[in-house]
């Protein structure tokens, strides 16, 4: 009884009702029958019988013989069942295509109720979760038309680099000036290689290893924006980090990534061409956990 349970569930995942699989499967083991012997196995009204029969036809999997009294047959259970994966296979697409076309018009339709916010107050947003990054993210990048720096270690840039490529590819295409400052690695050639993989092919690309241990990872947006990674990481292990458009702290980063990328003892360049902070920092985390 279990395993009939099991194979009616499984053939709910193919698209199929409950009572649509249970007389299709009622269908295949007993061979050729009749709306009746359906009926009377299944335990539903022969009505109810009579309805699914026209769907099951439709969905290719049984065939049935004119006459009295009916006979009923089921198509060979593999044959029906890709057929099933045939019909779920083009929903998919055609949902696909339909949320595709929705997508700008949803978009532009949001983006004209979403409440404009006041450039000129302060704010400190943690973001503790892929979604929040994510999407922070990538809205920050879509402004940013000047400059981008970022101030890294080897193991963040690596787990960056795919979300980088895409992202530097878009800035080089705007002229924007990208600067990348890397803690220096064990295995410089590695982090050569990840450089040479995320540069954009256009625009003001460099950037410099250094040997000082960097005590904080952060990224900065023409000069408007700052992202400041955490230790803590959300649910997958990526680092939680704290955006804010405080000028004050904006400031600060810009002084102290300058000063980095003008400091003369560097291990390697690639020009291709605390204290009231950190309470700040810990105040913005305090209700938030990854």
């Amino acid at each position: 009884m279990q395993q009939q349970y099991d194979v009616i569930k499984q053939l709910s995942d193919f698209g199929l009702t409950v009572n649509q699989a249970k007389v299709y499967l009622n269908i295949v083991q007993s061979g050729p029958t009749s709306a009746r012997n359906v009926s009377e196995a299944t335990h539903l009204h022969r009505q109810d019988v009579y309805k699914i029969f026209p769907k099951l036809e439709k969905m290719g999997l049984i065939t049935k013989t004119l006459g009295k009294p009916t006979v009923i047959k089921a198509i060979p259970v593999k044959t029906a069942l890709k057929h099933l994966v045939t019909i779920e296979t083009q929903k998919a697409k055609n949902k696909i295509s339909r949320l595709k076309d929705e997508l700008k018009k949803l978009t532009d339709e949001i983006k004209e109720t979403q409440t404009i916010w006041n450039t000129q107050e302060r704010w400190f947003i943690p973001l503790a979760s892929n979604a929040e990054l994510a999407n922070t993210m990538h809205l920050s990048f879509e402004k940013t038309r000047t400059e981008y720096d970022l101030v890294t270690t080897s193991e963040l840039l690596t787990r960056m680099q795919e979300n980088l490529r895409e992202n530097l590819r878009v800035l080089g295409k705007r002229d924007a000036r990208i600067r990348i400052v890397i803690e220096k690695p064990n295995d410089e050639n590695v982090v050569k290689r990840i450089l040479e993989k995320i540069k954009p092919k256009t625009g003001d690309f460099a950037a410099k290893l250094v040997y000082k241990k960097i005590p904080m990872s952060y990224q900065i947006f023409d000069n408007e924006e700052l992202y400041i990674v955490m230790e803590r990481v959300t649910e997958s292990g990526l680092s939680c980090a704290l955006w804010t458009n405080d000028r004050n702290m904006i400031k600060f980063f810009k002084e102290n990534f300058e000063e980095k990328w003008n400091n003369q003892v560097v291990a390697n360049s690639y020009p291709k061409k605390r204290n009231a902070i950190e309470k700040t920092i810990n105040r913005a985390f305090s209700q938030q956990s990854c």
